[in-house]
């Protein structure tokens, strides 16, 4: 089935959405050139071709990602596909969703709730990998000792995307939540 990507401009910054039928398969957060933008989403799609033109839920999509870097609560509960992925990545990835709005939880609770305890670093590498930051909030797994951790766009933008859910860090470290998870 092919995919449908979408890239929506603004201030400068490009964001976008990919969707294979109605169900999302990866997304770019804000970069600075258009080129750089396509370049993301086709790395993030395996096999199927992309074809780019205006749609409407990709478009839609892109517009949550700006509101949501911008500091805006946005819910990102648009159906995803990840078929594409290995089965734990798939089993990461489905843990992580549920983790709420300005929460955070770490690698290791994740390896810990999918039954692979000390395999903290297997989901630092599942994370690392996600088609669909935001809509599946890898920004919200942080280090064991209160580190942010990596995250694909920068830790600059982990912090402040964790900062905009209420999230107090002080350098590098989560000093409080709202609640830990």
């Amino acid at each position: 089935m092919r995919v449908v990507a979408s890239i929506l401009e603004q201030g400068g910054l490009y964001a976008g959405a990919a969707r294979r039928g109605e169900k999302l398969v990866a997304t770019v957060l804000p970069v600075g050139t258009l080129e750089e933008a396509k370049e993301n989403l086709e790395k993030k799609i395996r096999g199927d071709g992309v074809e780019f033109k205006d749609d409407s839920l990709c478009l839609f999509v892109a517009e949550k990602i700006f509101r949501s870097v911008r500091g805006e609560r946005v819910e990102f509960d648009e159906p995803v596909d990840l078929s594409d992925l290995p089965p734990f990545h798939r089993r990461v990835l489905e843990a992580v969703k549920e983790i709420g709005w300005g929460t955070v939880t770490t690698y290791g609770a994740i390896a810990d709730r999918l039954g692979k305890r000390g395999a903290a670093r297997a989901v630092g590498n599942a994370l690392a990998a996600n088609p669909l930051p935001l809509v599946i909030a890898c920004h919200r797994v942080v280090k064991s000792n209160g580190e942010i951790g990596g995250f694909g766009y920068g830790p600059e933008l982990k912090k402040e995307l964790l900062q905009n859910e209420g999230i107090r860090i002080v350098g590098d470290r989560i000093h409080s939540t709202r609640k830990n998870s």
